[in-house]
């Protein structure tokens, strides 16, 4: 540890409350709220198929990144001599492999390999490195954390986008059973309280994909601005009324948290689109 802890207070030399700030900001890209609010513009205002790649890719991504942390259970540096951590919110559990690393790397690898224009290549490479880089500039992660996590993120968003491409249509039952057989043999393989919320997500985004296509097949793209931003603001207001809602309803248990973000994950991929459909959005 002492090679890694001395790469971050070489980066931490350079600090100041001007960096302090510019990196804290950044780091939220690799938040959950981050992500919350930009894969709904995909889903519900670009292309369907490429959202619910960001949507499963991400998610599993999250699963596989807990249930290493808890196998590893690596302490991180918050606390070491020498090492300075800010914005220690930002780093719950167990330290490798970073979450924001291989979150960010994932949703951006699944966008670079969808898309392959420069300009995105550019994007997504300088969002992933500004991210991970400000994991070690706060101090709350080690080099090795930072780097695996890239390495898994790209990975599974290659093997996630590479599957979208090949895989044929599937009959509807057949769909409706896998997306809930799947998530519950992931949770029964590693019961911890963060995979309740990934694997509940899951199940409800996936199922919700596969009703949307059989029953509506709501096209995501509007002929004008005004459409697209009310139905942004509609699809948001749902997915918080059902998010606090349930959250006030449903006690703190993990079956319940299950629960209530299987319901957001159906809402933004079938809830909303009925809505969007019905209102002519």
């Amino acid at each position: 540890m002492e090679l890694q802890a001395e790469i971050i207070k070489i980066i931490q030399s350079f600090s100041n409350p001007m960096l302090d700030a510019f990196f804290i900001a950044v780091t939220n890209l690799g938040s959950s709220l981050f992500y919350y609010l930009m894969i709904p513009i995909f889903y519900w205002n670009i292309n369907k198929k490429i959202g619910i790649t960001l949507i499963t890719s991400l998610l599993f991504s999250m699963y596989i990144n807990v249930s290493l942390k808890e196998v590893v259970t690596l302490v991180r540096p918050i606390g070491y001599p020498g090492i300075r951590s800010l914005f220690v919110i930002s780093a719950g559990g167990f330290s490798f492999p970073s979450g924001h690393a291989q979150g960010t790397s994932t949703f951006w690898g699944v966008i670079m390999k969808w898309y392959r224009h420069q300009w995105i290549y550019i994007l997504g490479t300088a969002v992933i490195f500004l991210v991970s880089f400000s994991r070690l500039y706060l101090g709350v992660h080690w080099p090795l954390d930072v780097l695996i996590g890239i390495i898994l993120g790209l990975s599974i968003s290659s093997v996630f986008v590479w599957i979208s491409r090949i895989c044929k249509p599937i009959p509807l039952i057949y769909n409706t059973v896998l997306s809930i057989i799947v998530p519950i043999i992931l949770i029964c393989l590693f019961p911890h309280e963060d995979n309740f919320i990934y694997t509940g997500m899951l199940s409800g985004s996936w199922l919700g994909y596969v009703w949307e296509n059989y029953f509506i097949d709501f096209e995501p793209k509007c002929k004008t601005m005004i459409k697209t931003l009310i139905k942004y603001l509609i699809g948001i207001i749902g997915f918080l009324l059902i998010y606090e809602g349930l959250k006030l309803i449903l006690p703190p248990y993990n079956f319940c948290r299950m629960l209530r973000y299987f319901s957001i994950g159906l809402w933004l991929t079938f809830g909303a689109p009925i809505f969007f459909y019905r209102l002519g959005l």
